[in-house]
């Protein structure tokens, strides 16, 4: 259980939720995105996407999601094996 002081720190579930659905987004993203490349026509896409994708590619805005999703499993690992000891 969470104690007083871990406040503001990733729990194990929170880290494995939010991480797991940063990772699905980056693969819905990267499908997106190959999709509007391969129909030639484009599409609409939110800023931010759309500024990541023309500085690095499709694989630019996967990859960050991807990392932040890793980042939040990390985190949440982290904070259960030291909740363990």
């Amino acid at each position: 259980m969470a104690s007083d002081d871990s406040e503001g720190e990733v729990t194990l579930s929170q880290g494995l939720k939010y991480g797991l659905g940063l990772i699905a987004a980056g693969i819905g993203v990267f499908l997106l995105l190959s999709l509007m490349e391969g129909a030639g026509r484009g599409g609409r896409v939110h800023w931010l996407i759309a500024a990541l994708y023309y500085i690095g590619g499709k694989w630019t805005v996967a990859c960050l999601l991807w990392v932040g999703g890793l980042v939040f499993i990390l985190l949440g690992v982290r904070t259960h094996l030291r909740d363990r000891e």
